[in-house]
């Protein structure tokens, strides 16, 4: 199989469908093997139902937390690249294309808001968040990337295959990323434009994942440190 599509989901029942259903078609029109995992947390709505309507297989969450779902996503997919996306249509399934061009490129590729050319529409409060955070890891960290929160991304399967994943909150994000780059795998950016969320709300916890971000960045500059420590 060619490509596995992960998506976490919780009480989606107003944007699956049609997500589904565009990922579907731009899918199909390119002519690739292809299967969809929608791994759910426990939704009260009828997103389980949909899902399956649409061919997606859905599993129940195991693990806490998105990173939880990431990881139950990784651990069954089937296919040679995992893209991951959310469910709530911020990420437009047509852009799939311009991932699946540059496949040949890098282990990685993300979707980025913050390269030239990306852009996003998102309240100013929560831009402004998102682009101190990218500004505090890639500084300290020395990363040489834009945008390490994105969670629209193309992973070849062996490089998710090659890392440990240990974070259970968005701040997976980064942690995965870390381990890649510092393993020398090969990661890309491509221009992006973020849309805001259809239907619902935002599932995000800002205290909460503030902490976690917190912990993981000093967890992963110890990582760092110790793969630097290594080459000498």
């Amino acid at each position: 199989m060619d490509i596995s599509v992960i998506i976490p989901t919780f009480n989606e029942e107003a944007n699956i469908g049609r997500l589904l259903s565009g990922i579907n078609k731009t899918l199909q029109d390119e002519n690739y093997s292809y299967e969809i995992i929608v791994v759910d947390v426990g939704s009260t709505d009828r997103t389980g139902e949909i899902a399956r309507k649409e061919g997606a297989k859905v599993l129940v969450q195991k693990l806490p937390g998105y990173g939880g779902a990431l990881k139950e996503g990784f651990d069954n997919a089937r296919g040679e690249w995992f893209i991951t996306m959310d469910a709530d249509l911020s990420h437009n399934p047509v852009f799939i294309k311009e991932m699946l061009l540059n496949k040949d490129n890098a282990e990685v590729v993300i979707a980025s808001r913050y390269v030239k050319g990306g852009s996003a529409t998102i309240g100013t409060f929560r831009k402004i968040l998102s682009i101190i955070l990218n500004r505090v890891f890639t500084v300290i960290l020395s990363l040489p990337y834009k945008d390490i929160s994105s969670g629209f991304r193309m992973y070849h399967r062996k490089a998710i295959e090659n890392i440990i994943i240990t974070a259970r909150n968005f701040d997976v994000l980064e942690e995965i990323l870390i381990r890649i780059h510092s393993s020398g795998g090969k990661i890309i950016e491509i221009p992006f434009h973020y849309e805001i969320r259809e239907s619902g709300k935002s599932h995000a916890k800002l205290i909460e994942f503030g902490i976690s971000y917190m912990k993981t960045l000093y967890k992963m500059w110890r990582l760092k440190k110790s793969f630097n420590s290594g080459k000498k």
